[in-house]
């Protein structure tokens, strides 16, 4: 027969050990769902910091063209509103605006007789007026937002702004105006529940028995609230089964002390830091051909990183992170030394072929960058022309130290390239005093062949701007046939990568 003071030990035993596993199963929980929130906060708060880029840009440009003070629809003005759409990454047609009519553009250029603006949906608190989904003048079947104001008026990509958000949320983008509250956009999101809804950065709110975080802008007016599409299940995440192990081991104190430390080594700044460590990360190599002979002349590498539950990882989400936590430049050596291993024994036998490798400024800053770079070269035996370098941050500070980088970095024999060319770096000037090698056309602008007229007015002044500093030029994303004829009729040396010449592709497969 168990004794009272056995029975009474397992009791307690027992009864601490459920509460222990109740309250892990509880913080795991609250874990979780809070990082969970976080990441959805994160994406949200990636996504108003590049809607205020867009907004920016317009306004900026809208200023510029009320600014000029050469005569409205001369040919020295249309000639600046075409290199202002030329600069800008966002910007599809610049016009100007008399009596609430269009009277010149830089894809029509002088329009006579003049059309009539589209009717706005709402007018800002400064006056401007903006279409959401406007038929433009001389296009027929185009559709985009249009904002006007004064004697300016600028068009935007109807897509534009949905095409920054993450595609794992659900989410609504709205404004306030004059009181009005204004949905510019939205995704399986009940946007009239938003109505009685107060929106500031930082509040979640709840909409239909949805928690929805919020991020608002600081800059402009505008506020998006979303949430995970589908979010991971609770019960299987490796968070929520440590936290009720641990309780039921430790009980309450223990439940408590390790729930933080837990949480922290869950972080994707933590898993990827261990990623790198281990080698956890896959490195694919886009093909790049010369358009002249479809020859596969060279490669960009893209890494790519999958996490424990075999979830692809955004990198717009995962560099992000290493920008923010500042090891990006481990993401850089960890790519060139895989690369070096993988493909080194291939690229000796091609000298002519050359891959490509992503960098931030961050590397450019770092005196230590290029003896790395060396040395990985000479462990490899592979001559420096074999590897060239892609720009990618958006940083355009320290123009003086970029420069010196860049050009330790040509003196041992690499190509530098501007990658995304229209989109972080598209001042023709600060091109010319980097002094790169080549630029890597945006694939906004070979969508626009055949999405909208006006890009067939841009693409061949930017193709002779470049070729005119001496540039070499990469287009991107090219998807059909017709779009490598076109790009080939305006640079018969050019180069261009795109699914039509292959997806990214293994080590293994970049050479059959």
């Amino acid at each position: 027969m168990i004794s009272k003071p056995l029975a009474r030990s397992v009791i307690l035993l027992t009864l601490g050990a459920l509460l222990g596993l109740a309250l892990g199963a509880w913080f795991g929980r609250i874990t979780v769902l809070r990082q969970q929130q976080d990441e959805t906060s994160l994406m949200a708060a990636s996504y108003i910091a590049r809607s205020d880029t867009l907004d920016s840009e317009a306004e900026e440009a809208l200023n510029e063209i009320e600014s000029s003070i050469v005569p409205m629809c001369s040919p020295r003005d249309l000639a600046r509103l075409r290199n202002l759409v030329i600069s800008s990454h966002f910007l599809k047609i610049a016009s100007r605006v008399q009596s609430g009519t269009l009277v010149c553009s830089s894809s029509l250029g002088v329009i006579s007789p003049a059309a009539p603006l589209p009717e706005p949906d709402f007018i800002t608190e400064h006056g401007r007026s903006i279409a959401m989904n406007a038929a433009l003048h001389g296009m027929p079947g185009t559709h985009a937002l249009v904002i006007s104001q004064g004697t300016a008026s600028v068009v935007i990509n109807r897509d534009a702004y949905a095409s920054l958000v993450d595609p794992r949320m659900d989410y609504a983008v709205v404004a306030d105006y004059h009181g009005k509250r204004v949905l510019f956009m939205a995704r399986d999101t009940p946007g009239e529940a938003l109505e009685s809804k107060t929106l500031e950065s930082g509040e979640p709110i709840v909409l239909q028995g949805r928690r929805y975080e919020v991020q608002c802008s600081t800059e402009h007016a505008g506020c998006m609230a979303a949430t995970l599409r589908d979010p991971y299940p609770i019960l299987r995440s490796p968070v929520f089964i440590g936290f009720s192990l641990l309780g039921l081991l430790a009980g309450l104190g223990g439940g408590l002390s390790a729930s933080s430390a837990l949480a922290r080594l869950n972080s994707l700044g933590r898993k990827l830091r261990l990623a790198l460590r281990t080698g956890d990360l896959e490195v694919v190599y886009q093909p790049i051909v010369r358009l002249s002979d479809r020859r596969r002349v060279g490669a960009e590498a893209l890494l790519r990183w999958r996490d424990a539950q075999g979830k692809h990882i955004s990198p717009d989400v995962f560099i992000a992170i290493a920008e923010q936590e500042g090891f990006i430049s481990q993401i850089t050596r960890f790519v060139l030394r895989r690369v070096l291993a993988e493909l080194g024994d291939e690229l000796r036998k091609r000298p002519d072929f050359r891959v490509t490798v992503n960098m931030s400024v961050r590397d450019l800053l770092d005196s230590t960058f290029p003896a790395y770079v060396s040395h990985a070269m000479k462990a490899a035996r592979l001559p420096a022309r074999s590897i060239g370098f892609e720009i990618t941050e958006r940083s355009t500070a320290e123009h003086a130290a970029i420069g010196r980088g860049i050009a330790q970095l040509r003196e041992a024999g690499h190509c530098i390239y501007i990658d995304d060319f229209g989109a972080d770096y598209s001042s023709l000037s600060y091109l010319a005093q980097l002094h790169v090698d080549a630029i890597k056309l945006d694939r906004s602008f070979t969508r626009a062949l055949h999405e909208e007229d006006a890009g067939d007015s841009i693409a061949p002044q930017v193709v002779a701007m470049a070729k005119s500093l001496g540039l070499m030029l990469v287009v991107e994303g090219i998807e059909k046939n017709e779009q490598a004829d076109y790009y080939l009729a305006l640079d018969n040396g050019a180069l261009s990568q795109g699914w039509l010449f292959g997806q990214p592709l293994t080590a293994e497969d970049l050479f059959d």
